[in-house]
C-alpha cells in the first residue's frame, strides 16, 4: 500500500510522523518532569509533617497531640483536605486520629494496612470526578519501630490544571513549530528534490512518447544536478544513435526501415481522420551507367545532390527516404492526387536541369504517384506506387506517372509497338521477297499471287481478321526457302531429276529455318512448313495427314498449286487453262488437296480471279 504512495504523499507522511512522535516525546518528557516534581515536593512536605508529628508522638505518647496538630494543618493548608492516622491495635489496623471524625474508630483499608506493616512511603494520585488528589503514605515510627501510618490527601487541581495547560501549551507549540518546520522542510526538499524528479519523469514520458527532448537545466540539490546532467547526456546519446539507426549515412535522408513505420503511422492517421496520404516512388534514370562512365565517387555526389534537391522542393510535413540503391520515396500527407503530381514535376524538371552537368550521361529522374486509398489499399499502396515508376520507365524515363493512368498508357504503348512491330514485320517480310526475287523473278511474283488469293480465300471461309493476316504473309513467304536452292535447280527448263526433286523438297523446312529467327513470324511458321503436306499423308517434309496439318498450310496448298498450275515455269512455257486447273483441283480432292478447301476455293474462284485482274485463255 505505502509503495502506491507519491513520493511527494510518502515525503509529508514521513515528516509528520516524526513531528508526531518528537511533541508526544516532548509532552511524555514534561508529564513525567512535573510528576516526578510534585512526588518529591509532596513527599518532602510529608516528611515534615510526619517528623513533627511523629516528635510530637514521642514526647507525649498522646493521639490527642496528633489530632491537634492533624486540625491545625488542615486549618492552615488550604489544599490539605484530609490527614488520617492509622495504628495496629492487636490483629487491626485502627483510624486513631483523622480530621474526618467519623472515620476514627473505623478499620484501616487492607491494602493501606499492608504499607503499614511495611513501613512504605507511598505518593498515589486520585481522580475524583473534576478533582484530582494526591494521596500520601508514610510511617508511624514508636522508639524506632514502625507502628502505624500517617496519610495524607491534598488537593492538587490547580498543580494539575496547570499542567494540563503546560502540556496543551507544549503541544500546540510543538505541533505550531512542527508544521512550521515541515512547510519549510516541504518547500525546500520540493524545489531541491521533487520538482525536480517530477521534472525528469516528465522528460522521460516525453521520449517515450516520441516528443522532441529540449534537454533539462535543473536549479536543484547536486546530486539531483549531476542526474540530470547524466541524463541529458545519455538522451542524447540515444538520440544520436536513434538517429543514424534511421537515417541513410550518405545522402542524410531517412532509410528505407524508417520509411515503413512512418508510412503505417501516416495511413493509421489518414484512416482516423478521413485524410488521403500521397506516395512518390523515384528512380535516378541511367544511374547504372553514370557510375560506369564517371566513377562511383561522382555517383555517390549525385545521390546527395538528388537527396538535397528533393528534400528541398517539398513540404515541411513531407518525409523523404532513400528506399534503394537509387530509388527515393517521399511521403506526403493530407494532399490531394494533383498537388502531389505538381510536386512531382516541379522535382522532376529541378532534376532533369540539374542532370545536365553530366555530359556523357545526362540524368533525369522517373516517378510513380500513388494516393491513399483512392489509388490502392494499404497492402498494396508501395506496390503500385512502384509500378507506376516502372511504368515511367518503360515509357522513355524522364516523367511522372500516376497510379491512375497506367493502364490507360500501357494500353497507348502498346498500340504504339504494335504498330512499330507491324512496320518491322512489313519491312522484314520485304527484304526476305526481295533476296527471293533476286533468286527467281518468277518465285517473287507468284508468292505475291499466293499471298492474295491465300488472304482472299481464308477471309471467305469466316477466319478472323488476325488469321487472315497470318494466312497472307505465309502465302508470300511460303517459297522462301527456295533461297537455298542452288539457281541450277530452280531455273532448269527441263525436268528435275530425282535427286533435285529431293533438293526442292527441302525448301519448307529452309524456309522455316530462315524465318524461325524472326520473332514476330512464329505463328507464321507452321503454315510455311506443311504448305506441301497432303491429306493422304504422301507430302512432305515430315508426311504428316488430315486434320493433322494446319488449316492456314492447307489454303496455302490449294492456291499454291493453283497459281503453278495457271503460270508459265521454266520446265513448262505454257501453264494449263483454268478449267483444267479446276479439273487437276477436284481430282486432286481428298488426297492431294483438302476437300472442304477445294470446294470452297472453286466457289469463289471467279471472285477471287476478278480480284487479282488474272486473266487466262481457255
Amino acid at each position: 500500500m505505502f509503495n502506491r504512495l507519491s513520493l511527494q504523499t510518502k515525503i509529508v507522511l514521513m515528516f509528520s510522523t516524526v513531528i508526531i512522535i518528537l511533541v508526544s516525546v516532548s509532552i511524555s518528557f514534561e508529564t513525567f518532569t512535573f510528576n516526578d516534581t510534585v512526588k518529591k515536593t509532596y513527599i518532602s512536605q510529608l516528611k515534615g509533617i510526619t517528623t513533627t508529628i511523629n516528635g510530637r508522638y514521642e514526647e507525649s505518647r498522646s493521639i490527642e497531640d496528633v489530632q491537634q496538630i492533624f486540625d491545625y494543618l488542615k486549618h492552615r493548608e488550604v489544599d490539605i483536605l484530609q490527614l488520617n492516622l492509622h495504628v495496629k491495635k492487636g490483629e487491626k489496623h485502627l483510624v486513631l486520629a483523622s480530621t474526618e471524625r467519623n472515620l476514627i474508630g473505623t478499620n484501616t483499608p487492607e491494602v493501606l494496612a499492608s504499607t503499614t506493616i511495611e513501613g512504605k512511603t507511598m505518593v498515589a494520585h486520585i481522580e475524583d470526578n473534576e478533582q484530582h488528589l494526591v494521596r500520601l503514605v508514610a510511617p508511624l515510627l514508636e522508639d524506632g519501630m514502625t507502628i502505624g501510618a500517617i496519610e495524607l490527601y491534598i488537593d492538587n487541581t490547580k498543580e494539575f490544571l496547570v499542567v494540563k495547560d503546560r502540556i496543551l501549551s507544549i503541544a500546540v507549540v510543538g505541533i505550531s513549530l512542527g508544521l512550521i518546520m515541515l512547510i519549510a522542510l516541504w518547500i525546500i526538499i520540493k524545489h531541491l528534490l521533487v520538482l525536480p524528479l517530477f521534472t525528469l519523469r516528465e522528460a522521460a514520458t516525453s521520449i517515450q512518447e516520441g516528443k522532441d527532448y529540449e534537454g533539462l537545466n535543473l536549479n536543484a540539490s547536486y546530486e539531483i544536478n549531476e542526474v540530470a546532467d547524466a541524463f541529458n547526456k545519455m538522451v542524447y546519446k540515444l538520440e544520436d544513435r536513434y538517429f543514424k539507426s534511421i537515417t541513410d549515412p550518405l545522402t542524410g535522408t531517412y532509410n528505407s526501415a524508417f520509411f515503413k513505420h512512418k508510412l503505417q503511422q501516416h495511413i493509421q492517421t489518414a484512416n482516423k481522420l478521413k485524410q488521403s496520404v500521397s506516395l512518390l516512388f523515384c528512380d535516378i534514370d541511367n544511374f547504372k551507367k553514370l557510375n560506369d562512365h564517371e566513377g562511383h565517387v561522382y555517383g555517390d555526389k549525385v545521390l546527395k545532390d538528388i537527396a538535397q534537391l528533393i528534400k528541398d522542393n517539398v513540404r515541411s510535413e513531407d518525409i523523404v527516404c532513400r528506399y534503394g540503391g537509387e530509388e527515393f520515396v517521399v511521403i506526403m500527407p493530407n494532399i490531394d492526387e494533383r498537388l502531389a503530381y505538381n510536386q512531382a514535376e516541379k522535382i522532376r524538371n529541378l532534376v532533369a536541369l540539374h542532370g545536365n552537368n553530366s555530359i556523357l550521361t545526362p540524368i533525369s529522374i522517373s516517378i510513380g504517384l500513388a494516393s491513399y486509398p483512392d489509388d490502392a489499399n494499404e497492402q498494396d499502396f508501395i506496390h503500385l506506387a512502384d509500378q507506376a515508376m516502372y511504368t515511367a520507365k518503360s515509357l522513355g524515363k524522364n516523367r511522372v506517372v500516376k497510379v491512375s493512368e497506367i493502364d490507360k498508357l500501357k494500353k497507348e504503348s502498346y498500340s504504339r509497338n504494335t504498330k512499330d512491330n507491324q512496320g518491322n514485320l512489313l519491312r522484314t517480310i520485304i527484304s526476305l521477297t526481295k533476296a527471293v526475287e533476286a533468286k527467281d523473278s518468277y518465285t517473287h511474283s507468284h508468292s505475291e499471287m499466293v499471298s492474295k488469293y491465300a488472304g482472299i480465300l481464308a477471309s471467305s471461309m469466316g477466319l478472323e481478321d488476325e488469321e487472315v493476316k497470318r494466312i497472307s504473309i505465309a502465302g508470300l513467304l511460303h517459297d522462301i526457302g527456295k533461297i537455298g536452292i542452288p539457281d541450277s535447280i530452280l531455273n532448269k527448263e527441263g525436268k528435275l531429276t530425282e535427286e533435285e526433286i529431293k533438293t526442292m523438297k527441302t525448301h519448307p523446312e529452309l524456309g522455316y529455318n530462315i524465318l524461325a529467327f524472326v520473332d514476330e513470324l512464329e505463328e507464321v511458321l507452321p503454315y510455311v512448313l506443311y504448305h506441301h503436306e497432303r491429306p493422304d499423308g504422301k507430302g512432305y517434309p515430315e508426311g504428316i495427314k488430315g486434320n493433322e496439318i494446319p488449316l492456314g498450310a492447307k489454303i496455302i496448298s490449294v492456291v499454291d498449286a493453283f497459281h503453278s498450275m495457271t503460270s508459265a515455269r521454266p520446265y513448262r512455257k505454257q501453264p494449263l487453262t483454268v478449267p483444267l486447273a479446276i479439273k487437276q483441283l477436284k481430282n486432286g480432292k481428298g488426297t492431294q488437296f483438302d476437300e472442304e478447301v477445294v470446294n470452297h476455293f472453286l466457289s469463289i474462284i471467279n471472285e477471287i480471279l476478278k480480284q487479282t485482274d488474272q486473266t487466262h485463255a481457255g
